[in-house]
């Protein structure tokens, strides 16, 4: 097996990364959850050691003892307060026989063992899910900036190969334009363009070179992303860019005006409230398909109808009550379930599985609080056909 460094890097969690841990692995599959303390703890320690010895008795389960420790042993010295400086709230930690991850999140998670045939993944599509999560793009007079958000603020996002500025991207000539230099803040300096040198038409056709430049980088990144994207522009450049962006999901309200000087706290303040207008709008959506599919019969909440909906790639939309299992076994081929009536350990979560399932087919999977759901099951689905 490969060994876990003791000083891991922490991976960015994304629909890619998702992806890699929904993909097939050799089982059995230790999945751990950890709320922390900011920078680390002694207690969070003892708590992520408790939760090794749990996965190493759910493995002792399926592995001779010699097995069950060889597989645990590369984990025991991951966790070292020390190394956890910074302010996330969570620790995310999988382990197969062929695959290891290490993510570090800025929520807190349930703590939690899962050991089955595939990894527990959803705390983390909770973590996916719009609410939580949201990305931004600063156009400031020829400048750029791009941030990753949550609820809890914005960080920046280091793409190299975006293009930095219009002048270096176009080439543009200093005597085209006056040009005079400020610090930003959150940007470093910004090139301040006065706009004398060209017309108008001139200047736009420039700014619209320029963002498709732009836009053709971030798409290698959000292509498959399902999260807002906000923008914060001058108003013509806002309509330059929204007007050549392929990006889906360009929130269409945006912030308007310049914000070279704004910090990233700042930023998110502005940002955050229309990233929860547009959340509760998609979430109303939802369950608005859900509801008008009832009269055509492409609306489910029977859990063994769902199963074999979503190993067909039938379900378009799946929602799950937050904080809900459903022991079981579910054959990713045929879709049949096997449900358990009594707890087996730290059991496999069927409503995981059917996650899982229908995002590698292509559909979408959102959580609700259990009095949102359309009806007193905690899974429901609406169908493609």
């Amino acid at each position: 097996m490969k060994t876990i460094a003791s000083n891991p890097v922490v991976r960015w969690m994304n629909v890619e990364e998702l992806r890699s841990l929904i993909a097939t692995h050799v089982p059995p599959c230790v999945s751990i959850y950890l709320p922390t303390h900011p920078g680390g703890s002694q207690e969070d320690k003892h708590h992520y050691e408790g939760l090794l010895r749990r996965a190493r008795a759910e493995l002792a389960r399926h592995l001779s003892s010699h097995e069950a420790d060889d597989a645990i042993a590369p984990l025991e010295h991951l966790f070292r307060p020390q190394d956890w400086k910074d302010e996330l709230s969570g620790l995310a930690v999988f382990r197969s026989q062929e695959f290891e991850a290490v993510y570090r999140l800025p929520m807190k998670v349930e703590e939690r063992v899962v050991v089955g045939d595939s990894f527990h993944v959803r705390p983390l599509l909770e973590y996916l899910q719009a609410n939580q999560r949201y990305f931004l793009l600063v156009l400031s007079q020829g400048r750029v900036g791009f941030m990753k958000g949550s609820m809890h603020g914005l960080v920046p996002v280091d793409l190299r190969t975006l293009p930095r500025s219009l002048t270096s991207a176009l080439g543009v000539e200093d005597h085209e334009r006056n040009v005079r230099q400020h610090s930003s803040g959150a940007f470093g300096t910004m090139a301040m363009y006065s706009g004398r040198g060209k017309d108008d038409g001139s200047r736009d056709e420039d700014f619209a070179r320029f963002f498709r430049m732009i836009d053709k980088e971030l798409m290698l990144v959000l292509r498959d992303e399902n999260v807002p994207l906000v923008v914060a522009a001058p108003d013509r450049q806002f309509a330059i860019y929204a007007s050549v962006s392929r990006y889906p999901h360009l929130l269409a309200e945006g912030l308007h005006g310049s914000f070279a000087h704004e910090r990233g706290d700042e930023l998110h303040a502005r940002a955050w409230p229309l990233v929860q207008k547009h959340v509760a709008e998609r979430e109303s959506i939802v369950l608005e398909h859900y509801s008008s599919g009832i009269s055509h019969v492409r609306s489910t909440d029977e859990v063994t109808t769902i199963a074999r909906a979503a190993v067909q790639g039938r379900v378009r939309e799946l929602l799950l009550a937050r904080g809900t299992t459903l022991g079981g076994r579910l054959d990713r081929e045929t879709g049949t379930l096997e449900l358990w009536k009594e707890k087996r350990g730290e059991m496999s979560d069927v409503l995981d599985d059917l996650a899982e399932a229908v995002l590698l087919r292509g559909g979408e999977v959102f959580s609700f609080d259990r009095h949102r759901m359309p009806s007193s099951s905690p899974i429901a689905a609406t169908l493609r056909w």
